[in-house]
């Protein structure tokens, strides 16, 4: 007896490059925070984990077709819109350009700072942040240290800057530059807010 001819196999998708991958998450970003969700809200209908929504969005992970049809019916977009369509331009533009409403923000409480991001992702050579201080907010009392360098330049108020030891009181327009290896630690020293715009290479966050 011959066997039965074997159903054919379907034809798999292609698989996504990083590139694809970075412009997928940057507009699945986009549409969730123009329509106000928090990456939770948009996981649970998702039926996706937290973590996992979080990579798509910063390119480091591709989704199923299952998990893009669920992200997309929650953000209620078209597959074809996060995947670039024929919109070259807009696709560019969410490699390249951070619009003021759509900076990813990290509040740290009752730190009293506030990061947003001015860099599109983390996966370049250096992370550009505008970092914003309440009164007596800042990185905390221990100081830490990891690899890489910073800078920045205090664009309003006053900033105390403690680097392996030494401490430097900064006004604004004054800038700062140093190893990340050297244990540092920075508070606001105004009488309001401190704003700074923050640089580091590699991205730590």
């Amino acid at each position: 007896m011959t066997a039965p001819d074997a159903a054919p196999t379907p034809a798999a998708d292609p698989p996504l490059n990083e590139e694809d991958d970075l412009s997928l998450g940057l507009a699945v970003r986009k549409a969730r925070q123009a329509r106000g969700l928090s990456l939770k809200q948009v996981a649970d209908a998702a039926n996706v984990s937290v973590g996992f929504l979080s990579q798509i969005e910063r390119g480091i992970s591709s989704p199923s077709v299952r998990a893009l049809r669920a992200i997309c019916a929650t953000l209620d977009v078209p597959v074809l819109t996060l995947l670039g369509g024929n919109d070259t331009d807009t696709g560019l533009e969410a490699r390249r350009i951070v619009r003021s409403g759509q900076r990813r923000r990290v509040d740290f409480g009752d730190k009293g700072m506030v990061k947003e991001f001015l860099t599109v992702h983390d996966q370049g050579m250096l992370q550009v942040m505008e970092l914003t201080l309440d009164v007596n907010g800042g990185s905390g009392d221990d100081p830490y240290n990891h690899e890489g360098e910073e800078c920045g330049v205090v664009l309003e108020g006053r900033l105390e800057l403690y680097i392996d030891g030494q401490v430097y009181r900064l006004g604004e327009g004054d800038a700062f530059h140093f190893e990340s290896a050297s244990p540092h630690k920075f508070r606001n020293l105004a009488t309001g807010r401190t704003r700074i715009l923050w640089i580091t290479t590699p991205p730590v966050w």
